[in-house]
């Protein structure tokens, strides 16, 4: 059975939308832990042409990672289901463009060249991300990128943040690996420190 936290996640980071944004700040972490969030954005957006447009699901504030990519110069759109969260990064981001939603239940439909779920997807049960995952892939253009972070193993874990449950899923590394392959995306990172990066080929023309 599901822990109850799992179904507390999107009311947690309402309810504490405005500790989140203080706690995560508006930098770039640099070696936190086996997160160097500034390495992971460079090998994430490497080849990209100016203005390339990336889907940050579980955007958020914005911060920092979306202010990251606009600054690059690059088309943000950003989906979260906190309210509290977006209204901070439409009044805080304005370039981009940011959307309240759950991931479990709509993404924008165009391609993107790069879709991104920088320690949100990992808040959905494993059940949840088996049937999350293929879409976020569907969304990748030729040539684009899906990045997102994960656990080690198949499992749920408990954390805790401002004295609450804090809810983390994970898939087996072969699942994602399998997942991704049958999307049809090459796996450029597979777990490595806890990233996934996966990129779709260009197809040859005809």
């Amino acid at each position: 059975m599901t822990h109850p936290a799992a179904d507390r996640i999107i009311s947690l980071y309402q309810d504490k939308a405005a500790d989140w944004i203080r706690d995560r700040g508006a930098a770039l972490r640099r070696h936190e832990g086996d997160w160097d969030e500034v390495v992971w954005l460079d090998r994430f957006t490497a080849g990209w042409p100016p203005g390339a447009r990336v889907l940050d699901v579980g955007c958020g504030s914005g911060w920092p990672m979306g202010a990251a990519l606009l600054e690059c110069g690059f088309k943000v759109v950003g989906l979260d289901a906190s309210p509290g969260l977006i209204a901070h990064a439409c009044q805080t981001l304005p370039h981009g463009d940011w959307r309240l939603g759950d991931m479990r239940l709509s993404l924008p439909d165009s391609a993107f060249h790069g879709v991104l779920a920088w320690h949100s997807l990992f808040h959905l049960t494993p059940e949840a991300q088996t049937h999350v995952l293929p879409v976020l892939a569907a969304r990748v253009a030729e040539g684009g990128r899906l990045m997102f972070t994960a656990g080690p193993t198949h499992g749920e874990a408990i954390g805790e943040w401002r004295g609450e449950p804090l809810y983390h899923g994970s898939l087996a590394p072969e699942a994602y690996h399998r997942l991704l392959t049958e999307a049809g995306l090459t796996v450029e990172k597979g777990g490595d420190q806890g990233v996934w990066m996966a990129r779709r080929a260009i197809l040859s023309a005809k």
